[in-house]
């Protein structure tokens, strides 16, 4: 059981970086097509309205992890009947927020627009897109209890294969609109809106030819099922608010500060960094739902080898991907933008540091999500992350250097691993000499051994000091962070691929 399930591991995190390259990729383009078809001032639209559509999407982003959360635990209790009743739940919640979400988005969007937008061209045309793009928002919306049973049957490729398919779509459409058709922007939108309300449809009809048993309609009456979701998406979103505030904060208290040329360069390190924290996504999310399930069926044994797999290959991975920029920051950044702003290369290795910090505590939340009991957690954790944008405030007033920012998000980041750790015994009574012994002391061990390389410039050649980093860190992270087992089934599969060249 634990073999097959560590195979589903990694065949979905195999997945998720399929689906992450390709839909960066087609991202990238989509911007560049899109910019020449439209122009700047119609695309520069869709940046305006997204900041009110995004608001949706924040709320989408919350739900799903409280739907993940429940459908998680039903799934991993086998119970067809609370599966049922907990999808219907969920989706009954989203069908009433979609609904009032139609009811006061667009008498408030249409309000801001006439108010408040500066757009060159017909006020209509704002209108319009406003419209097509809450319409296709809240279809997304009400697709959330779906994603959420796929995510928690573990059927990573139907969604991501959507996901693939809507950012291929939208390239394709932003190319063609370059040199063909006239009404571009109306046919960009309805293209938008169409690919952000497919995978609704897709993921519905896949759950409904797959699990009838689990996503057939009826009306739940237990009012304490509606309650204990909302509560719990309650404290989701406080964490969520928290998570942004720390993040558009960081932009807002540079631009308070200094100047736009610094948020230049704090939009360069935002944008590496976020790609790093998408190779740790693709490696803990396909975690996540087994945690949820092991807890949720009392297999305390396999929670625990999954919540150390967790935080410790969040941790490999989030160095191993971040060590170019450790080793040659300065030299990346030249060839990426040939000129680089002033403080980019130290906002980069501040925030990838903090995200290094941070990786330590992968699978934690997931554990205390399982376990429902979420409050002391996201009331503790998230107040300290707002705590942190405060006192950064006041860092920064009293005349520091721009970095000192993220000097100060780095002290509440290592407050908050410690801080984390006492939730989990306290919350769960968790050993935490499990998490310390098999996953902090090797990572910590890495660190140390990587620190020479890192502090060194021991070669001319930015390049190939690189190479040697990588090199020397995949070595001690074999023989260092990997158990004897896991030793074994890397050399038995490296064994077979060479055995069948």
């Amino acid at each position: 059981m634990q073999e097959n399930t560590n195979k589903s591991i990694a065949i979905n995190s195999i997945i998720m970086y399929v689906k992450m390259g390709i839909s960066t990729i087609c991202s990238l383009l989509t911007t560049r097509f899109a910019l020449l078809a439209l122009g700047i001032s119609d695309f520069g639209l869709f940046s305006v309205l997204g900041g009110i559509i995004s608001l949706i999407n924040i709320f989408n982003t919350i739900m799903l992890s409280t739907s993940n959360r429940f459908l998680s635990v039903a799934v991993g209790k086998g119970n067809s009947s609370e599966i049922n009743k907990i999808f219907n739940v969920n989706l009954s919640i989203f069908l009433l927020i979609a609904l009032i979400v139609l009811l006061f988005a667009f008498p408030i969007g249409h309000w801001y627009i006439h108010n408040y937008l500066s757009y060159a061209g017909d006020i209509n045309n704002a209108k319009m897109v406003f419209d097509i793009s809450i319409i296709g928002s809240v279809i997304s919306s009400v697709g959330i209890p779906y994603n959420g049973l796929l995510i928690a049957k573990e059927k990573f490729i139907v969604f991501s294969s959507v996901d693939i398919l809507t950012h291929i779509v939208k390239l394709a459409v932003a190319y063609l609109l370059i040199y063909f058709f006239d009404s571009k922007l109306l046919i960009y939108t309805i293209t938008l809106a169409l690919m952000t309300a497919l995978p609704t449809f897709v993921n519905a009809f896949y759950c409904k030819s797959r699990y009838p048993e689990y996503v057939s309609f009826r009306i739940i009456k237990d009012k304490k099922e509606y309650y204990q979701v909302l509560n719990f998406s309650g404290w989701v979103a406080y964490g969520a608010i928290a998570t942004v505030g720390k993040q558009q904060g960081a932009a807002l208290l540079v631009n308070v500060f200094f100047s736009t040329v610094m948020n230049a360069a704090l939009g360069i390190a935002t944008s590496i960094n976020a790609y790093i924290l998408l190779f740790t996504y693709g490696i803990t999310q396909p975690i996540a739902p087994q945690i949820t399930k092991s807890y949720a069926i009392g297999n305390s044994e396999r929670t625990n080898d999954l919540l150390v797999m967790s935080s410790k290959a969040a941790f490999l991975i989030t160095l191993l991907v971040s060590l170019p920029f450790l080793v040659s920051c300065n030299w990346i950044l030249s060839i990426w933008l040939r000129e680089v702003p002033a403080y980019a290369v130290s906002f980069t290795l501040l925030l990838i540091i903090d995200s290094i910090i941070n990786s330590f505590n992968q699978g934690i939340s997931n554990l205390l999500f399982a376990s429902g009991k979420i409050k002391l957690y996201q009331l503790l954790i998230n107040t300290l992350r707002i705590f942190a944008i405060i006192v950064a405030y006041y860092v920064l007033k009293a005349g520091h250097e721009p970095y000192f920012l993220f000097v100060t998000y780095i002290f509440f980041s290592l407050l908050i691993v410690v801080c984390t750790q006492w939730v989990l015994h306290h919350t769960l009574h968790y050993d935490n000499m499990i998490l310390i012994r098999r996953s902090y002391i090797p990572s910590f061990t890495i660190l140390f051994l990587l620190m020479p390389l890192v502090l060194l410039r021991y070669l001319d050649s930015p390049f190939i000091n690189i190479v040697v980093a990588e090199t020397y860190a995949i070595l001690i992270v074999f023989n260092v962070a990997l158990s004897k087992t896991e030793k074994l089934y890397v050399l038995k599969k490296v064994g077979n691929i060479f055995k069948r060249r």
